[in-house]
């Protein structure tokens, strides 16, 4: 793909992403999404032949961002413990710096609208931390339940946490944050 074809896509994703963050998924239309980018309505249609596939495009670029982001500093060799927090610490950092992507993902996890081979190929790009949760469970380290409780549990806990964050509530290099890593840690370990 050329630089110009780059470029037009970005501010399709900048100008979807900040619209989503502002009305809601379901009440950001194409036009708007085009006049935002400053692109014309073929422009989108070109790259993206629905609102779905834009919508499924960029949900998946945010996902990917997010777990290149939360395994920076991932050491696989770590204990368990360690880079179970370590991981959920380096997403609410994310989530913290990019509180339009925390909400435009939290609206897309359970929409009808991201298909299922959107959310495979999601799964797919979360590799490490399912290696890590199934070496924590060949450890005997937490709870034998499914991947997508886990997830599920984690996630609604994680979303909350970057929302306090968000808020002021509670800083990112405060005790109570470390508190409530380890009470994450304690509701999975065995």
């Amino acid at each position: 793909m050329t630089e110009k074809a780059n470029d037009k896509i970005a501010a399709i994703f900048e100008a979807t992403l900040a619209l989503i963050s502002e009305q809601g998924l379901h009440a950001t239309p194409m036009s708007q999404i085009a006049a935002r980018a400053k692109i014309g309505m073929g422009t989108i249609y070109h790259y993206f032949p629905s609102k779905e596939e834009l919508i499924n495009a960029l949900f998946l670029e945010y996902k990917v961002r997010l777990l290149r982001f939360i395994t920076a500093n991932y050491a696989p060799g770590a204990p368990v413990r360690e880079s179970f927090k370590t991981l959920l610490r380096n997403m609410l950092a994310y989530y913290a710096e990019n509180p339009a992507e925390l909400n435009f993902l939290e609206q897309c996890e359970n929409s009808p609208i991201i298909t299922e081979d959107t959310k495979r190929e999601g799964m797919r790009s979360a590799g490490v931390l399912s290696e890590l949760f199934c070496r924590a469970k060949s450890e005997n380290l937490i709870k034998d339940i499914s991947f997508d409780i886990l997830g599920a549990l984690l996630s609604g806990a994680i979303i909350a946490l970057a929302k306090l964050c968000l808020s002021g509530a509670v800083g990112l290099d405060s005790p109570e944050l470390d508190l409530s890593l380890e009470a994450m840690w304690d509701m999975l370990k065995r």
